[in-house]
């Protein structure tokens, strides 16, 4: 199950690099250089496809480890903060069945293994509770793991779909929003908009994070 896994992952990844491949091949052919201008320009000849592409490559990314915080940026720089947020945050939700139905098909077993021993193994004992609603709300806004790996472990939870749904959209718009925050400032890496996103995209990834600590100290398993 586990060389499945990995030769779905590597097909993926595959078909990501392609993808990005022949998009780089297409832009280059009608520009000199990557400047922010020449990128809008480009995704802007796509027209509506643009949000289809967006979504193509966030699909083929979905097994692929810390792939997801880029494409959240990248559709802040590319669609602008409210509409880049909203896409992202729907289209991580949506395609993070990829992995999510992966694990349930692959087994309880296989994902055991791989956070045993680790404190993701306490994390998950502690809150998968009842219809885990909380587990999946807490691994959204605790970043113990890559995004991908967290929806491996969500797929051999109890939770189910709807609740699975619910608890990692409403977990992810924190974070997606500084990232499409960030995206959209990123043209100009010395202004005080992009500081203060990534100001903001620290506290709201470290404060989670000590707030869990303080309260595993607390109440230990």
């Amino acid at each position: 199950m586990k060389n499945r896994s990995n030769l779905v992952t590597i097909l993926f990844l595959i078909a990501f690099l392609v993808v990005v491949g022949l998009a780089a091949y297409a832009f280059y052919s009608q520009y000199p250089a990557l400047t922010s201008e020449n990128l809008e320009r480009f995704i802007a000849g796509f027209g509506g496809w643009a949000i289809a592409v967006f979504v193509l490559a966030y699909f083929l990314a979905s097994p692929i480890p810390m792939m997801a915080p880029v494409l959240a940026t990248t559709g802040g720089l590319l669609f602008g903060v409210a509409l880049g947020t909203v896409l992202a945050i729907l289209v991580a939700t949506a395609t993070s069945l990829v992995p999510f139905t992966l694990a349930r098909r692959l087994g309880r077993d296989w994902v055991e293994a791989k956070i045993k021993g680790t404190r993701v193994e306490s994390f998950y004992k502690r809150l998968d509770r009842g219809n885990g609603f909380n587990f999946i709300l807490l691994l959204r806004l605790v970043p113990v793991m890559p995004w991908e790996m967290q929806n491996y472990v969500a797929g051999v939870t109890r939770v189910t779909l709807p609740v699975y749904l619910v608890a990692t959209l409403l977990g992810s718009v924190p974070m997606t929003v500084c990232l499409a925050l960030l995206g959209s400032t990123i043209k100009n890496p010395v202004s005080w908009q992009f500081l203060g996103s990534l100001l903001l995209a620290g506290a709201v990834l470290i404060v989670p994070i000590v707030v869990f600590y303080l309260r595993s100290k607390r109440n230990p398993v």
